[in-house]
């Protein structure tokens, strides 16, 4: 299961899922919107599931819950969270790409930050084969601060620690389109975003989140940690108040249909 060399492989770190604790909910009017998009309730599939967020918050609301993710630590700390042993989730480690999926097929699925990792041109097919009509696929993108008032700092840090890390140039342009590759495969329905109530974190808790990500990863930052989280200490104490930050998410949730011409 394991390969040093697949994407999104950090994910798989239990220092990596200790500090997803850190990361902000999704606004709860993402989950109202991903149940009236679903057609029926009879089953989800929630891919690149993580610690469950989407499954453990839609439990309540499908018949069955298929949720699948490659990193055995993500589902261990997903079944321990609240809901995670709702008796009707399936939580099952393996890829989106090629693990079973059981027999039914799929009235809704989700994708929440994580089709960036698949690859594209075997997913798809093998999705469409297994969703009902009408069809309907989300993903669900964006748990960062929105607009925050350290906005400007914080993109100057980026531009000095992405190539420090990744030996590649920080270009937010070329990574949104990165992002956004899977668009080529479904007939986006809709687009939206939501935006969340003003959320409170300590400055120690934003910058531990900031190592649940791939980019910012202990093993990827190795012996330079410390000076990271002592560089970005330094830009956002100036807006805390009592060691705390003040900010909101905006969460893109955007939804349609797999396209037949595009898996033909």
């Amino acid at each position: 299961m394991t390969d040093p060399a697949r994407p999104g492989i950090a994910f798989e770190a239990r220092e990596v899922v200790d500090r997803y604790r850190h990361r902000p909910d999704y606004p709860p009017g993402v989950y109202a919107r991903l149940r009236t998009l679903a057609p029926a309730h009879g089953s989800l599939l929630d891919l690149g599931c993580g610690t469950g967020k989407i499954a453990r918050q839609l439990a309540h609301h499908f018949a069955t819950v298929t949720a699948v993710d490659p990193s055995q630590a993500m589902l261990d700390r997903a079944r321990s969270l609240p809901n995670g042993d709702a008796g009707n989730i399936v939580w099952i480690r393996g890829l989106a790409e090629d693990t079973p999926l059981g027999d039914a097929d799929f009235d809704l699925i989700v994708a929440a930050q994580s089709i960036h990792w698949m690859d594209h041109a075997r997913v798809f097919p093998r999705l469409r084969r297994r969703m009902r009509p009408p069809r309907v696929l989300a993903v669900v993108d964006g748990d960062t601060p929105f607009d925050p008032p350290w906005e400007a700092d914080w993109r100057r840090f980026l531009a000095k620690w992405i190539p420090e890390i990744s030996g590649m140039a920080f270009a937010p342009d070329d990574r949104e389109a990165f992002f956004l590759r899977y668009r080529r495969f479904v007939a986006i329905d809709g687009d939206d975003h939501v935006l969340s109530a003003p959320i409170r974190q300590s400055v120690a808790a934003v910058i531990a989140c900031q190592h649940s990500r791939d980019a910012f990863a202990p093993s990827k930052l190795g012996d330079r940690l410390p000076a990271f989280d002592a560089e970005l200490a330094d830009i956002l104490r100036p807006h805390a108040v009592d060691g705390h930050l003040t900010y909101r998410i905006r969460t893109r949730l955007t939804w349609g249909r797999i396209r037949q011409e595009a898996i033909d």
